[in-house]
């Protein structure tokens, strides 16, 4: 694509979507709809086109209803900026400063490369390694993070095998993509692993005031088997597609080379992988296990403020800490500095709390209630087709556009269609959310395929070829682990829960 082409399609769907607000907002209002209803249609529809096309940075069009929701009456400045301040965006901000103060002392690094040494070095196994230790660091770092982390040592692995074979084999194609999609899978496995869990998270809270929270355990319980099922049939699908085999003797030279450089394990990375463990913990057992007619106590029911605290006063306990606590080495040097927590990717809680916003004017004008009427004649067919449909839509959406703002857009329409069709919101709501991670096909569809593609070992074609049969294969694993796992996990049932009857 010419940079002429792709200022072009930014030119277009910046006009696009001004024109569409416009024409929108001076349209009959429908049967049913409100005024500001249709206003918020408008607004919603505006950074569609936006998020779609970027014809601004995406964190951007996540501002436009801070402008528009106020201006056009949907919600008040100060309702619209509550949005952007979420328990779930705190909760994401602290854990992206504990993410940044891994990096900062390398504990990541020597995570991923302890994991490498220990599961072996004939191709197959290098592979998997990669996989493992990308897929479990991106349950609590920012995948795109790790990717990047990931890809030096993929390199001089590969370079190894250059070496010898004169070329880059499929091997290196193969141990690439490997970081790609594990990275991706992995961000499935905790709430906090990509901004589509929060978003799903929060949008629940501000569409449906009454229900449950979504706790880090609670969803913890789906992300795991999620990666246990997918991670495996990932590597089998790679090695035998690429036809990997045989042994490689120059990876662990490799990884024991980035062992020595790392050398011993100081005090600062001990400090932040005890606040890590900490956090971890106190995201699992801040609420209370119900197990029948046995309760056993978290640790806010036992300090009597189970009513007060959040998943997002863990997560800021922990970057406080990191904050007050010194590195050891000698000097007034704290865990993390504030120069260093300026450089966590600020715009992700911009375009989650934009999210939020926009469900938030859903609910408040009727808009919500309004579609979800319109689409009601979707409960005709059978629920298993509308499952692979919203999960195929979603998978192929996110390939051409940010994961995080197909979320935004779809998962207010599909909590409305659920509740119309007399089913459980979360019944499309949360197959919605991961298939938004299961995008495997073009640089495009996540910030991981796009750190792969940007090194210059894997083709887009290649990647697509290689992709597609992946998006198949995740569609119907998906649709089938949705009534296994997602189910009985959240309590799923065939009707309406009691929280979202008036």
């Amino acid at each position: 694509m010419t940079v002429f082409a792709y200022l072009n399609r930014k030119t277009v769907g910046l006009f696009l979507g001004v024109l569409t607000f416009i024409i929108v907002s001076n349209l009959p209002v429908p049967a049913g709809l409100t005024e500001l209803g249709l206003k918020a249609a408008a607004v919603a529809l505006l950074m569609t086109f936006w998020w779609v096309t970027e014809a601004i940075p995406i964190a951007a069009t996540a501002m436009v209803p801070l402008v528009l929701f106020p201006t056009t009456g949907v919600l008040s400045a100060s309702e619209t900026a509550e949005n952007y301040g979420h328990n779930y965006v705190v909760m994401l901000i602290g854990g992206f400063i504990l993410a940044k103060a891994f990096e900062v002392h390398n504990l990541h690094k020597r995570i991923a490369l302890l994991i490498m040494q220990l599961i072996g070095t004939s191709r197959k196994l290098i592979i998997l390694s990669f996989m493992l230790a990308t897929a479990l660091l991106s349950m609590w770092i920012a995948n795109v993070a790790i990717t990047l982390l990931m890809l030096p040592i993929a390199l001089a692995i590969i370079s190894k095998e250059k070496e010898s074979e004169g070329s880059i084999s499929n091997f290196g194609l193969a141990l690439m993509l490997a970081i790609a999609y594990s990275a991706s899978i992995g961000g499935t496995g905790t709430l906090i692993g990509t901004p589509p869990n929060m978003v799903f998270a929060g949008m629940v809270e501000q569409l449906f005031p009454k229900a449950p929270e979504v706790s880090f355990f609670q969803w913890m319980l789906l992300g795991l088997p999620l990666m246990v099922v997918f991670l495996p049939i990932i590597w089998i699908y790679l090695t035998g597609y690429f036809k990997i085999k045989g042994a490689f003797l120059g990876g662990r030279e490799v990884i024991e080379k980035e062992l020595i450089s790392l050398g011993k394990m100081g005090k600062a990375e001990k400090r932040v992988a005890i606040i890590f463990i900490l956090t971890a913990l106190g995201w699992i057992f801040r609420r209370d296990f119900v197990f029948d007619a046995v309760v056993i106590p978290g640790w806010a029911s036992l300090f009597g403020v189970a009513e007060y605290v959040h998943d997002s006063t863990v997560a800021l306990t922990a970057a406080v800490l990191l904050f007050v606590l010194p590195s050891g080495k000698g000097n007034q040097e704290r865990l993390i500095d504030w120069k260093t927590a300026e450089r966590i990717p600020w715009g992700v809680p911009f375009i989650v709390g934009g999210g939020y916003s926009i469900a938030n004017g859903f609910a408040v004008t009727g808009l919500a209630a309004w579609l979800g009427n319109q689409l009601a004649f979707i409960g005709n067919f059978p629920l298993l087709v509308v499952l692979l449909f919203v999960i195929l839509l979603m998978t192929f959406l996110t390939e051409i556009n940010s994961n995080t703002a197909t979320a935004n857009i779809f998962l207010p329409v599909l909590a409305s269609m659920s509740v119309a069709g007399e089913s459980h919101p979360f019944l499309l709501m949360i197959p919605a959310t991961v298939a938004c991670s299961f995008a495997f096909m073009l640089p495009s569809g996540t910030g991981t395929n796009a750190v792969i593609f940007g090194s210059g070992i894997v083709s887009i074609p290649q990647m697509a070829r290689c992709g597609l049969w992946l998006n198949l294969i995740s569609i119907i694993l998906l649709t089938i682990m949705m009534y296994l796992v997602a189910v009985p996990i959240f309590d799923i049932s065939s009707g309406l829960p009691e929280w979202v009857k008036p």
